[in-house]
């Protein structure tokens, strides 16, 4: 009788070992899937890092570019200018003045 004993243990304990196996199963599976989420999270962090310093070097390159073609703009207004003061001052040479 003493089997019979264990075999009524066994089975009416059944249910509750299966629960408890599926639940440590359940939760590894959960562990494991939360670990691969996070080494994803920290590579897109990377590289959104990356980007947002990329982003950051070429608004600097920009600025930069439109500083020079400020500087630009400047010297050939400038250059202009002394080209037009030089065709509106009579040489003593010159018998007429040129068109304006």
């Amino acid at each position: 009788m003493p089997e019979n004993d264990v075999f009524r243990t066994i089975s009416s304990g059944w249910p509750q070992l299966l629960a408890i196996f599926y639940i440590v199963w359940w939760s590894r599976k959960i562990d494991l899937r939360t670990k691969d989420h996070s080494e994803r999270l920290d590579r897109h962090e990377g590289r959104l890092t990356h980007f947002e310093t990329t982003q950051q070097q070429q608004a600097l390159q920009l600025a930069r570019i439109e500083e020079s073609l400020s500087g630009i703009k400047l010297t050939l207004d400038r250059i202009y200018g002394q080209i037009s003061d030089q065709r509106r001052i009579q040489h003593w040479n010159d018998k007429t003045l040129p068109p304006r």
